[in-house]
């Protein structure tokens, strides 16, 4: 099935894909703008796009993206990275689903626990994901690690009264990003050092306008 992915993928003049995408109601500016896709954030972050008219799917890979984990004493070790840049507008995020790996460092136990979520900001101090911390996706526990590496797979939990995962995002004064976030439980052993994430991130959404 020819799709707006693989319109981009044809070995084609510009001018013959757009008249493609116009065929199938898409139209698609460029990364970053009003009518495009986002941007990959990060050098070891790539994305493929997905869309017909204003709804959109994004599939990150991430490969061995580094995450930079700050040790709060006594309390937990936190940390974030930014993977994707939304045009700017207002944002209808429909939800996500992560799919991966956390490995760890020398100053992790083997068997840490934790968690992840997607933010519109990186990780700040504290024992949780919270607030625009884990407003793409909340916070879901990862498998307990095994040799370091614990598994991240998690999806976006529908909001209890309205049976959606939908959220509706203003990024019209400055465009949204995605970050990806992580908080260790803490223990006396644990320390700084950075992490490692090693898996997808597919979401769906789509831009509203911006004024």
């Amino acid at each position: 099935m020819l799709d707006s992915q693989s319109i981009n993928l044809l070995n084609v003049a510009p001018a013959v894909k757009a008249a493609f995408h116009r065929l199938l109601g898409v139209d698609v500016g460029a990364p970053g703008s009003a009518n495009g896709p986002g941007i990959a954030f990060g050098a070891t972050v790539a994305a493929a796009e997905y869309g017909v008219g204003p709804l959109r799917k994004t599939v990150l890979t991430c490969s061995r993206t580094p995450i930079s984990i700050a040790d709060d004493a006594a309390v937990a070790q936190y940390g974030g990275v930014q993977v994707y840049d939304f045009p700017a507008g207002l944002l209808l995020f429909l939800g996500a689903v992560i799919d991966g790996a956390l490995t760890g460092y020398a100053s992790l136990i083997d068997t840490f626990d934790g968690d992840v979520a997607l933010g519109t900001v990186t990780a700040t101090t504290g024992a949780t994901l919270i607030g625009t911390e884990a407003d793409l996706m909340q916070s879901v526990a990862l498998a307990q690690a095994v040799a370091e590496v614990a598994v991240a797979d998690a999806v976006t939990v529908a909001a209890a009264l309205t049976e959606s995962g939908a959220r509706h995002l203003d990024g019209t004064g400055t465009a949204k990003g995605m970050f990806l976030n992580f908080v260790i439980d803490d223990n006396a052993a644990h320390g700084a050092g950075t992490a490692f994430f090693t898996g997808t991130i597919s979401f769906a959404w789509m831009m509203l306008g911006d004024k």
